[in-house]
């Protein structure tokens, strides 16, 4: 799956199982998400570690909700971490991961932050401002893809459900 991504296939699994902690609490579909997750990570130039931690910090419920509606205050717009952290108590750190991004919104939305606001964003979802602005920059990199890359990328994420689907039936048949 991470080659297919084109994720280095030993940093995604070093990833995966740098903290056994990660993947006890998140873990699911014997670590399927894990590993779409920890891809996704590479692929926004973070990590799995980074995404749990930020998962965390929307769990905690009092600063998260004081975080995104100071943020909101201070960029003028409502900025609703509802739904990431709903994803987040799911276990889906992928899904949080794209909820971040779809919230935070494009590189030139991010560029016209000033510094504090930069700041009060990225702590509304957990993040460091580098954090930040780095997922930010790797998504608009893929998001900029020429037609030929976006229609191998589509060939890629097929592939990439029929051997979810394969793995499945093999975890099936061996439990």
């Amino acid at each position: 799956m991470a080659q297919m991504e084109g994720v280095a296939p030993a940093k995604v699994f070093a990833d995966m199982t740098a903290d056994m902690g990660t993947f006890s609490r998140f873990g699911k579909e014997g670590g399927k998400n894990l590993a779409e997750a920890a891809i996704m990570a590479r692929k926004l130039g973070t990590s799995l570690e980074s995404m749990a931690a930020t998962s965390d910090a929307l769990l905690d419920f009092e600063s998260s909700i004081n975080d995104q509606m100071e943020a909101s205050m201070l960029l003028g717009r409502n900025i609703n971490t509802d739904k990431a952290r709903q994803l987040a108590f799911e276990g889906d750190l992928a899904g949080m991961q794209k909820e971040i991004l779809k919230q935070a919104g494009s590189e030139a939305e991010w560029n016209s932050l000033n510094v504090v606001q930069r700041k009060s964003m990225a702590e509304a979802f957990g993040l460091s401002t580098d954090e930040m602005g780095r997922m930010i920059a790797n998504q608009e990199n893929l998001n900029n893809m020429t037609q030929v890359e976006k229609d191998a990328m589509e060939m890629k994420e097929e592939i990439i459900e029929k051997l979810k689907k394969a793995w499945s039936n093999i975890v099936a048949s061996v439990t």
